[in-house]
């Protein structure tokens, strides 16, 4: 079976190292990581270091879904990598990386009091089909969103 893979990306308005804490800090992580309307937060954990792990347990409709995985790079405040295992990857092990890229101010603009620009990339490999990327690119499509309007 050929490995798929997703690619999302969003471009938000604060600098790199901020953006990157985000993903790594509990507290702030709990209040913009969320995929979707229906889905909430009841709990997360996490060992921001590599080889230490995260359990993130969503809720829809009163259910909880656990979603966990293993960081493998810190790479502050440029890249995290990370294993991503939940049932929408039928609980197999799937690789996330997020990297975080400064945008320069275009040669056009005045530079005058503008927020730092960051490229945000999520690249998850290792799906296995089409539904999988379906529902993967929803929820990360809308967890960056989440992030973008936390950020703002």
């Amino acid at each position: 079976m050929n490995k798929q893979v997703l690619k999302v990306e969003k471009r938000i308005s604060a600098d790199p190292v901020r953006l990157f804490r985000a993903w790594l800090n509990v507290e702030d992580f709990s209040r913009w990581f969320l995929s979707g309307e229906m889905i909430g937060i009841d709990s997360v954990a996490m060992d921001p270091r590599p080889g230490g792990k995260f359990l993130i347990n969503m809720t829809l409709e009163g259910e909880i879904l656990p979603h966990e995985g293993e960081y493998i790079t810190i790479d502050e405040p440029r890249k995290i990598v990370f294993t991503w295992r939940s049932h929408a990857t039928d609980n197999k092990d799937t690789l996330v990386t997020v990297t975080f890229t400064e945008v320069k101010a275009s040669s056009t603009s005045n530079g005058l009091n503008e927020k730092p620009q960051t490229l945000v990339t999520l690249i998850h490999e290792e799906l296995e089909n089409d539904i999988q990327i379906k529902m993967h690119s929803q929820g990360w499509t809308n967890i960056l969103q989440g992030l973008n309007h936390w950020m703002s």
